[in-house]
């Protein structure tokens, strides 16, 4: 497999050795970049999709000047602190099978970090934020770039010295919730590992994979509120995740709404509606 490495950055990104054993070796990926600061990692893996990578093509950025978050929400973190990915994928699969593949990343995140963060419960919000010990540590942004799919995660490796706004108050980083300094590269190197075996296993059986993510997934059975945009939340409780990756929630009527987009909220039983 060539190497295919962009190294435009003053500031050290991602180990020579890692790089090559990552490119070279036998992960999925086939090439990577690295960059000090850009716009958008999604954006720049689009360009990349757009001139013929292969997959799976990686970008890696020490900073976002524009990251974007779900439903165009900005997703900023300081110099040195995350771990700020996006993958150009190619996938074979049939269309309508390629909105999982963000709950794909999301389960793949979980299983990385989980052992950073020994004594921690690692969980999955639907669709496709991580959670440490009920808290946010990383999400997953997925969006097509003509025949490919580029999908962006952002991830809180040491927010120890990091001062949050109100939006992100509750947010958490892996050295947080580890109680020690977590180096951002062996993270790489996991994730890329374990992602690499869930996009062939969702490839090869997307079943199990999802069998995986409903294991994993804090959502389903819990108290839920659902901002809709355009109309009134939806409140009750979650009940499942289907096999086109939609969330399933009950009302306090007895109605079973699918929901295939929206923010959802974690509520207590007694604020649920």
């Amino acid at each position: 497999m060539p190497l295919s490495v962009c190294q435009d950055a003053a500031v050290p990104g991602p180990p020579t050795a890692l790089t090559r054993s990552l490119v070279d070796g036998p992960s999925v990926l086939s090439g990577l970049e690295w960059h000090e600061s850009v716009s958008s990692t999604n954006a720049l893996a689009a360009a990349a999709a757009d001139r013929g990578v292969p997959e799976v093509h990686a970008v890696l950025a020490d900073v976002q000047t524009a990251g974007r978050g779900r439903r165009g929400r900005r997703w900023e973190a300081p110099a040195g602190t995350s771990l700020l990915l996006s993958l150009v994928l190619r996938p074979r699969a049939a269309p309508d099978r390629r909105g999982l593949l963000p709950l794909v990343a999301g389960l793949a995140t979980a299983e990385a970090v989980a052992p950073f963060c020994p004594g921690a419960t690692t969980t999955v919000k639907w669709p496709n934020d991580v959670l440490v010990a009920g808290r946010k540590v990383a999400g997953v942004l997925g969006q097509a770039a003509g025949a490919a799919v580029v999908l962006g995660i952002g991830l809180n490796v040491d927010w120890r010295a990091v001062a949050r706004p109100d939006a992100l108050a509750g947010a958490t980083s892996l050295a947080e919730e580890a109680g020690r300094p977590v180096d951002r590269w062996r993270v790489l190197a996991a994730l890329v590992g374990v992602f690499g075996n869930r996009y062939s296993g969702w490839a090869e059986e997307p079943g199990a994979v999802l069998d995986a993510y409903r294991a994993r997934c804090a959502t389903i059975g819990a108290p839920v509120r659902v901002g809709r945009t355009g109309r009134a939340p939806l409140e009750g409780t979650a009940t499942g995740v289907s096999a086109d990756g939609t969330l399933t929630v009950r009302t306090a009527a007895g109605a079973a709404i699918t929901v295939s987009a929206g923010d959802v909220e974690h509520v207590r039983s007694a604020d649920a509606g």
